[in-house]
């Protein structure tokens, strides 16, 4: 999405005070996808003014964004419609606060180099997510047949197996991050001022994928046909797609320097 320091994601509720604090704190980004400026941040300015008036940090509500990330993850994994609906929900909640976040430290003037070291784990945060659709994909095929305990146990063990690998590379992330100024990656660029690829991106994400997900679930609900199967797969082929690409473009990127 474009930058623009006059767009503001507003609504009809909004008074002059809600007015004020979005102009301190909402100003259109280039990391902003279409989902977090035309939903979330709509309601994100609420949750903000309730958890300041509450006294809540900034980095605390960044751990509480984390959890909830993580914590679809393991809904998905059950791989039950339910169980899908609120891996959606908690997606979107951990999405809404890792908006929050940001919002409370600029209006509270409270930003640190600690909340940019949080927030690169709450980015890596969508890994596991990532990874739980395959071991979805394997329970819905009947190729994996664990019980509830034993399914929480692979997926701790995945998250631990990442935060040890993510939490020295986020420090030493930040650490060069504050000593220089920092660049948009090429990718953004690419998206930058491009309607087309705002809404590749959210399909071919996280957001994309819960509103798909939950959308499938309710027709299969409806009809008794089996969707979600194929869609996942669908889902983690354009993935690897997307990865691959995506490795091309910020390889290529330091050649033109």
């Amino acid at each position: 999405m474009k930058n623009g320091q006059e767009l503001l994601p507003t609504t009809f509720l909004d008074n002059e005070t809600i007015l004020s604090y979005r102009k301190q704190s909402q100003t259109l980004s280039y990391k902003e996808d279409l989902w977090s400026w035309y939903v979330l941040r709509r309601i994100s300015i609420y949750i903000t003014i309730l958890f300041i008036k509450m006294r809540i940090k900034p980095n605390t509500v960044s751990w509480m964004s984390a959890f909830f990330m993580i914590i679809s993850g393991l809904s998905l994994m059950l791989a039950t419609p339910l169980s899908i609906v609120f891996a959606a929900l908690f997606y979107n909640i951990g999405y809404l606060f890792d908006c929050v976040d940001g919002e409370v430290a600029r209006i509270t003037k409270q930003t640190s180099s600690k909340g940019y070291y949080i927030d690169i784990i709450i980015q890596a945060a969508a890994l596991p997510v990532f990874l739980s659709m395959i071991l979805t994909v394997l329970r819905q095929a009947g190729m994996l047949d664990v019980n509830l305990l034993e399914m929480t146990m692979i997926y701790v063990t995945i998250v631990a197996i990442i935060m040890a690998l993510l939490v020295p590379i986020a420090y030493q992330l930040t650490k060069l991050t504050m000593s220089q100024s920092t660049t948009q990656d090429p990718v953004n660029s690419i998206r930058d001022g491009s309607l087309f690829f705002d809404i590749v991106a959210v399909l071919l994400g996280l957001p994309g994928f819960y509103v798909t997900a939950v959308f499938i679930v309710f027709i299969e609900q409806v009809t008794g046909a089996e969707f979600l199967l194929y869609y996942i797969s669908f889902f983690l082929a354009m993935l690897v797609i997307k990865t691959g690409l995506r490795v091309i473009i910020t390889s290529r990127s330091f050649d033109k320097g």
